[in-house]
Parts: structure tokens; C-alpha cells; sequence
């Protein structure tokens, strides 16, 4: 296997993972009952997705 000849410096690994950091979760507004969800998926508060009901609420 190979290995490397010298060690890899902090600011050449850092250079390397300068693109992972970790982004903020995007949500938007439920369009029936205003609860904030991330997109494309079903809202866990009233259970719509796209204007259909597809799971039952919660409280009901």
C-alpha cells in the first residue's frame, strides 16, 4: 500500500476540506398550516404534501 513520504501540514489538510463545512438546514412555510418544514417534504404537523392529505394529523 502507499504511504505518504511526509506529513501533511494543517493548513493542507485544511485547504483540502475548505469545502465541508456543514450548511444550515433550508425551510419554507407549510402552505396549509404555516409550520416551517424543510422542502418536498410531507409536513408533520397537518400531514399534507402538495395539497393532498397523506398522513393523518396528529390529533386526530
Amino acid at each position: 500500500m502507499a504511504n505518504p513520504k511526509r506529513k501533511l501540514s494543517r493548513a493542507s489538510k485544511g485547504h483540502r476540506r475548505a469545502h465541508l463545512a456543514l450548511t444550515r438546514a433550508q425551510l419554507v412555510r407549510c402552505t396549509r398550516c404555516g409550520a416551517m418544514i424543510r422542502p418536498h417534504t410531507i409536513c408533520k404537523a397537518c400531514g399534507h404534501y402538495r395539497g393532498r392529505q397523506v398522513l393523518l394529523a396528529e390529533d386526530s
